[in-house]
């Protein structure tokens, strides 16, 4: 969620802030390649970032992952809908935030090899 209120002073915690940039620049870029010529320049370039940005989010999933298993430890916490115990959907969230770890983690592999792949490949310039 972003502060849309420019006079307003963003209050929300760094981490909260960075990722909500870093969204919004993967959507921009996303948008601004839509229109762009095919560059290989540009296809390396946009690889090397996709894999340190699958990188960077499988460690943001490993430390919330972290973080929501130990979340309920010495604090009440509740479930909204009064049903489900609040530990279960604790435990719940980090069995996601594993799966995610790990879906990121085949992504990155992935986003590598084209990084690799695009890289041995030129444009031969003709005149």
């Amino acid at each position: 969620m972003s502060n849309s209120r420019y006079d307003e002073p963003d209050d929300r915690p760094d981490a909260v802030r960075q990722a909500d940039a870093g969204a919004q620049a993967w959507r921009a870029a996303a948008r601004h390649q839509l229109a762009a010529v095919p560059d290989h320049a540009d296809f390396y370039a946009l690889g090397g970032d996709l894999v340190a940005t699958l990188h960077a989010a499988q460690d943001l999933a490993r430390v919330l992952d972290g973080q929501v298993q130990q979340y309920g430890q010495g604090r009440p916490v509740y479930d909204d809908t009064g049903t489900v115990d609040p530990q279960e959907r604790l435990t719940a969230a980090a069995v996601e935030l594993e799966a995610l770890a790990a879906a990121l983690g085949a992504a990155m592999w992935s986003a590598d090899r084209f990084w690799s792949a695009i890289g041995h490949v030129g444009v031969e310039v003709t005149s």
